[in-house]
């Protein structure tokens, strides 16, 4: 009788896929590829729900295990550039939507607050 592997034998390698910009495209993803029997997972990459209370709108990471890397992107038809590097992280020109948030909310209270003081 065989010796019992080792449990890292046993374990395969989990590679990332690519990043998806919020949680409804990254749980598409994710469907499109149970459906084809590739197992994946996703996760965020930016906090979470018990963070900012809700994970929706944060970046979500896709991954999928090494031997069905090649047949996810062909089921996601994801393009060969993003998928070269491993890394497809978010446009920073997109992210950057809630720092002007937050900047355009800091001036509206400093233009507030100086009319409430000259009142």
């Amino acid at each position: 009788m065989a010796a019992p592997k080792n449990n890292r034998d046993n374990r395969r390698k989990q590679v990332r896929l690519t990043v998806f910009d919020n949680e409804p495209m990254a749980r598409l993803a994710e469907q499109r590829l149970w459906q084809s029997d590739i197992p994946c997972f996703i996760r965020s990459l930016r906090g979470g729900p018990g963070l900012w209370g809700s994970a929706y709108n944060l970046p979500h990471d896709l991954r999928v295990f090494e031997t069905d890397r090649a047949r996810a992107r062909e089921v996601l038809e994801l393009e060969r550039a993003e998928l070269d590097t491993g890394e497809g992280l978010p446009d920073q020109g997109r992210s950057s939507g809630g720092l002007w948030l937050a900047g355009i909310v800091l001036a509206a209270v400093l233009v507030l607050g100086i009319i409430l003081r000259l009142t």
